[in-house]
Order: structure tokens, then C-alpha cells, then sequence
């Protein structure tokens, strides 16, 4: 069988996603309740036209294939996702992008977090210290200078996957998040 002409396929959008919940979600069980979201919302005739498709999922964040006509029906879809399994979750959407590539890389956080939590410190350079917590995206970091935290009522330094990149250069818009 032949494939398709370039011109006659279908184009298709990447929705990156980031999933919060009270448990651990399996990448099946997440797709099972996407389907079963998607039908109740827009029958099976609507389900058809949005073709959505789990790529890939992680336990935190993920990457969804839909038509490139049917973006805010997509997105409809994964706001309407309330629990998977008996954990309750919440799905919100980082960005679209028309490449698996783009989407990775402008959406979806490297594991550079995962590196640190190997080492166990961090040497930045105004901050230094041992890594207390690591949460998704964010870091609490108990400083070896104890001067940084003082009068701020805490023990601890809230570092944020930015802040280990090397400043807002990774991010979407400017330094304060509009």
C-alpha cells in the first residue's frame, strides 16, 4: 500500500500537558479516561474527528496527538478529566506546538532535576547547599550560608527549574511568567 501525498494527510498538534494527583497514574488507565472523557462530551461520531492519541507520559507530565482542527475540543477533553482510577487529578494544559521536538523542549521539563537529586547539593553561584525536598519542577534547598534565609521565617530556598537552567532564557515569555 502506498502512503499518502505530504498534501493529503492529515496535520496534527502536540498538546503538552501536566498531570497533579493524589497518587501514581498509570499511562493506560490515563488514556482510558481521555476516551471515556472525550465520548461522553462529543459521542462517538466527535470522538472520531478528534483523534486523539497518547504519545507519551511520565507520571507528571505528558504529550497528547490531536487533529490540528480540533485543538479546543482536545483541550476541552483534558480540563474535563477529574479522576483516573480511584485518584483524583488535574490536568493542565503547558502549550501546543506542531512538533513532538518543539513541544518537548518548550513545555516539558528536562530531567535535570533528576541529576540533582543524584548529587544531593547544589553550587550555584550566590547559593549553595544540600538538597531537602524535590518536588515535580521544584527544589527546597537547605543553605550552607544561613544568613540567606534569615528573617524570612524559613529554613529553606525554593529553587525552580529556571533557576537551575541558568535564568528564564528556557521559558515562554518574560521573567514573570506573563
Amino acid at each position: 500500500m502506498r502512503s499518502r501525498l505530504p498534501v493529503l494527510r492529515d496535520r496534527k498538534r502536540y498538546i503538552a500537558f501536566e498531570l497533579e494527583s493524589e497518587g501514581s497514574v498509570r499511562s493506560g488507565d490515563l488514556i482510558r479516561e481521555i476516551y471515556a472523557s472525550q465520548v461522553s462530551l462529543f459521542g462517538d461520531m466527535g470522538a472520531s474527528k478528534n483523534r486523539i492519541k497518547l504519545i507519551t507520559f511520565n507520571g507528571g507530565f505528558g504529550l497528547v496527538r490531536c487533529s490540528h482542527r480540533r485543538v479546543l475540543e482536545c483541550r476541552a477533553v483534558l480540563a474535563t478529566v477529574r479522576a483516573v482510577g480511584r485518584n483524583r487529578v488535574a490536568i493542565r494544559v503547558r502549550g501546543v506546538s506542531g512538533t513532538i521536538k518543539t513541544a518537548t523542549e518548550k513545555y516539558i521539563p528536562q530531567p535535570i532535576l533528576q541529576a540533582v537529586d543524584d548529587e544531593r547539593r547544589i553550587d550555584l553561584g550566590l547559593v549553595s547547599g544540600s538538597v531537602a525536598r524535590i518536588r515535580k519542577k521544584e527544589i527546597d534547598l537547605s543553605p550552607d550560608d544561613k544568613k540567606i534565609t534569615e528573617g524570612s521565617g524559613t529554613q529553606y530556598v525554593g529553587l525552580t527549574y529556571f533557576d537551575l537552567c541558568g535564568g528564564d532564557t528556557n521559558a515562554d515569555g518574560t521573567s514573570d511568567g506573563v
